[in-house]
């Protein structure tokens, strides 16, 4: 049981960077969602919602370099690791 927790708790490195604004917050949760549910539409969705927020100046290069990379993921099928790694970008923003 310790060793369980130990590995939750144990810091490991970001992959993804620090989101910038409130609305890249939403913008993880829209992906994690659209992933989840192998959502091709959603996907569609989402990525006019991070063009709207790149041109308002709301989401940073790094960040829409991460979204495209796990887009590309879920596009090409593999949905297990879009959903994974837009679940890890959540999550690295809450260990910074």
């Amino acid at each position: 049981m310790l060793l369980a927790s130990a590995w939750v708790w144990w810091p490991r490195g970001r992959i993804y960077p620090t989101v910038t604004s409130p609305e890249s917050l939403s913008l993880i949760k829209q992906l994690y969602t659209a992933c989840n549910r192998h959502d091709a539409e959603g996907i569609d969705v989402f990525e006019q919602a991070v063009a709207t927020a790149e041109h308002a100046g709301q989401v940073s290069s790094a960040e829409s370099s991460a979204f495209r990379s796990i887009v590309a993921t879920a596009r090409a099928g593999n949905w297990e690791q879009a959903t994974r790694d837009s679940f890890r970008f959540a999550e690295d923003q809450v260990r910074r």
